[in-house]
């Protein structure tokens, strides 16, 4: 492989089945956070560190990629040291609060800084400290995210033996959807909740104090600006009218499903997790918001924007700063298009670019094929049918497309999909379970939601008039003329 790195998993590439994990808006420092959380490095939380990954473009997106085989023995090691009891999670969900609220507390003492009349060297060190505290927790928010999938996946099935057993088949959704209804609520659903209980007549004073607590929640990676007022304003105006959907309490069910105490345990975990897999991203998202200031000094003295900073690999940030380099704007403009990261066989992570880009593809077995697909499937996540226009978003810059009654279909779905999705008609998804953002969301609004298609934003286009089954088993999405 002529210029190209060797991968750390050269000797095993012929072998690898790449899966896709996700597909995000994130830039390089997001994405080379979360190679290094499953690598090496992380050896300390993840029993089976140093997996075969790579994260390659994907459309306007990032999407990362690890070999089927590894995922599995990851999985499987996670759940065996976290989640084989109660008291194994408590004790994981003390580590995970720990050491988010270090990262928070790190990024909130930097937004406090006077950073001008610093030194280089001093910037330097302040943002290594804050990407050490980043790394600490973002290896729990990965493995909430991938422990969150399991545990979901088996509670459903405990729970079918129970719905099986006492011929509630036809509850199944309302009983499953009771399981997974967040039992504390992260940012997204209270700033939803606070709205609510004002039937969105906010006075002046409320609408600041509102605002100035949850302005934060827009900033998913460095590239992405806290909302304007005028922005948060647009985004609650749809939680004006609360949601006519109730949801019995779990422990009513449990009680009549006559569950055993041991799977009950199982059971409540998955529950908790609701909650510990959305907080992650209010501790991310914070702790971006406040470190917007370090980000902001340091593009400054690179004469680049603040957002282009997350186009750069740390040691890049680094290196300009021990003044070994200053020359930035033609490396961002190419990784702007796209770029790829893995781990070399010195276990040093690669980034690059440009017509590297379909080298590595075609060498890592990772050219896309085309392939013909007639049918489009997922989890029901929120009962319901519906018949609309398809819109298809691949990032925040495209919500303003959505039109009330439109079918929103997205790879995924995060808070600043909300008020995009409050006036869909249906909401479809690529990614996701049971537990995903768009199923949580969709039914605190009562809307009709598949997920986990994972081909819905590639065989669907705009335009496309559809109809969404998502009543019972597997939902369906069918077009109609």
């Amino acid at each position: 492989m002529s210029n190209i790195p060797t991968p750390i998993f050269q000797k095993r590439l012929a072998k690898i089945s790449w899966k896709k994990i996700y597909a995000r808006e994130y830039g390089v420092q997001y994405s080379e956070m979360a190679i290094l959380c499953l690598s090496h490095k992380a050896s300390y939380h993840i029993p089976q560190p140093s997996v075969d990954q790579i994260v390659i473009p994907e459309g306007n997106n990032t999407a990362f990629y690890i070999d089927e085989t590894s995922w599995a023995k990851l999985v499987e090691s996670l759940n065996n040291k976290y989640t084989s009891h109660l008291k194994k999670l408590e004790d994981y969900e003390k580590q995970f609060i720990r050491d988010g609220k270090s990262y928070l507390e790190t990024a909130k003492k930097i937004s406090e800084f006077n950073l001008k009349n610093l030194s280089n060297a001093k910037i330097s060190s302040i943002y290594q400290d804050y990407q050490n505290k980043l790394f600490r927790y973002s290896v729990f928010a990965w493995t909430s995210f991938i422990l969150n999938n399991y545990v979901a996946e088996r509670a459903i099935q405990i729970l079918d033996k129970y719905i099986k057993k006492e011929k509630r088949e036809a509850e199944r959704e309302d009983i499953i959807g009771a399981l997974f209804h967040p039992q504390k609520k992260a940012a997204i659903l209270q700033l939803q909740y606070e709205v609510e209980n004002f039937c969105g007549k906010l006075s002046r004073k409320q609408f600041s104090n509102l605002y100035e607590r949850f302005k934060w929640l827009s900033c998913l990676d460095i590239h992405n600006k806290p909302w304007t007022k005028d922005e948060f304003e647009k985004h609650i105006q749809s939680f004006g009218k609360s949601s006519k959907k109730k949801t019995v309490p779990f422990g009513k069910y449990a009680s009549s499903l006559k569950i055993n105490p041991e799977d009950l345990d199982y059971l409540l975990m998955a529950q908790k997790f609701v909650y510990i897999k959305d907080a992650r991203d209010d501790f991310r998202r914070q702790g971006v918001y406040f470190a917007r200031n370090l980000f902001t000094e340091t593009a400054r003295r690179m004469a680049i924007k603040p957002e282009e900073t997350t186009y750069l690999q740390e040691n890049e940030i680094v290196s300009f700063l021990s003044g070994k380099s200053n020359h930035f704007q033609k490396l961002i403009s190419e990784r702007k298009k796209g770029f790829v990261l893995y781990l070399d066989t010195n276990k040093k992570l690669v980034c690059l670019q440009g017509k590297d880009i379909t080298k590595v593809l075609s060498t890592f077995h990772l050219l896309s094929k085309e392939e013909e697909i007639k049918e489009i499937s997922g989890t029901v996540a929120s009962k319901g049918k519906a018949i609309g226009i398809v819109t298809i978003i691949r990032g925040v810059k495209d919500l303003e497309k959505v039109k009330e009654g439109n079918i929103l279909v997205a790879v995924t779905t995060h808070p600043d999909y909300v008020p995009a999705m409050r006036i869909a008609a249906a909401i479809i998804t690529d990614e996701g379970g049971i537990t995903s953002h768009a199923a949580i969301v969709s039914r605190e609004f009562g809307i009709p939601c598949i997920v986990g298609t994972k081909n819905a934003t590639r065989v669907l286009h705009d335009g496309d008039k559809v109809e969404v089954d998502a009543i019972a088993g597997a939902g369906k999405v069918r077009r109609k003329k």
